[in-house]
């Protein structure tokens, strides 16, 4: 598994921890609303994810999903998984932002262009620090 994928993934199962600590997903019973919202997001577990057209399409449609019906929620979301969802879950991103995942998108090509292995969350890290240094 690539390391965008196995990132994604991760970004899921930590965001599917922390909706289940808040309301209204935190019940003993859940509404089917919520009871199909959350089916969803198990889903995305189950699809072959890597190079795989459907996963992406259902991970943009879970995370607008999410946007629409649960915006109290959406701080529990790290926002990068915005930009690797895309499609029109970048509408939700700001330019600043947009432009810091374009150059994590640059600074990823690099190092697979190197053959060197990469932390994603690390070099986000690097390139937050680098620009609040700047400022």
């Amino acid at each position: 598994m690539n390391t965008r994928t196995a990132y994604i993934l991760n970004t899921l199962k930590q965001l599917n921890g922390r909706l289940l600590e808040h309301d209204p997903f935190n019940k003993e019973h859940l509404i089917e609303e919520e009871s199909d919202f959350i089916e969803k997001l198990n889903n995305l577990f189950n699809i072959p994810a890597e190079g795989n057209p459907d996963f992406l399409f259902e991970l943009q449609e879970f995370v607008a999903r999410f946007i629409r019906c649960y915006p109290n929620l959406v701080p529990l979301m790290k926002r990068e998984l915005l930009w690797f969802a895309g499609g029109e879950c970048l509408h939700f991103l700001g330019d600043e932002e947009l432009a810091l995942y374009e150059l994590l998108e640059d600074e990823m090509y690099q190092q697979s262009t190197l053959g060197n292995e990469y932390d994603i969350s690390k070099l986000l890290e690097a390139l937050k620090q680098a620009k609040q240094s700047i400022h």
